[in-house]
């Protein structure tokens, strides 16, 4: 391989090993949405790590158990409060949220799930539903805001990056 062409590639590699994990921090973070059929709901109690004076904190999270409408594949979603935490939901309505899956498990009703988070099983961990909303099976979703998100936020890395380089154009001159 001749020279230009490696450094190349080493600058190829060191831009996506560097955008991997803010790619990485935007999906976990950004708002999905998955249109699913609501079979159950339910409420756990949680334990947390002792804190300094020795306390356990505990905690009821709400969960919505789920299946796809077209292949019957399982989904299970957490429902907590994000509060004023990351990333800022600000959701505040748990409960809200849980009562309107509770009732659409009732009727195994379909459901537009907005949530964010991954599912990692091996951690038992679980996305966090945001909103629900009842829609037909066949609805398809559109991420209005994740569009405008990302298109905003390209339009800001093509500002930046034109002002540096005219900004380093001045200082050569």
């Amino acid at each position: 391989m001749k020279s230009g062409m490696r450094s190349v590639v080493v600058r190829a590699l060191l831009v996506l090993l560097l955008l991997s994990p803010i790619v990485a921090g935007l999906h976990y973070v950004l708002p999905s949405h998955e249109v699913v059929r609501i079979t159950a709901t339910d409420i756990r109690r949680i334990d947390e790590r002792p804190d300094a004076q020795g306390r356990i904190r505990t905690r009821d999270v709400y969960y919505i158990f789920a299946e796809r409408p077209e292949t019957g594949a399982p989904r299970v979603f957490r429902n907590e409060d994000t509060g004023w935490g990351f990333p800022p939901y600000f959701k505040f309505n748990s409960a809200d949220v849980q009562a309107r899956a509770a009732s659409a498990a009732s009727e195994r009703a379909t459901a537009l799930v907005t949530y964010y988070g991954w599912r990692i099983q091996m951690f038992s961990v679980f996305p966090n539903a945001v909103s629900i909303r009842r829609v037909p099976a066949d609805y398809t979703p559109v991420p209005w805001f994740n569009i405008v998100f990302l298109a905003g936020l390209a339009i800001l890395v093509a500002w930046a990056w034109i002002a540096i380089a005219r900004w380093r154009r001045r200082r050569a001159a």
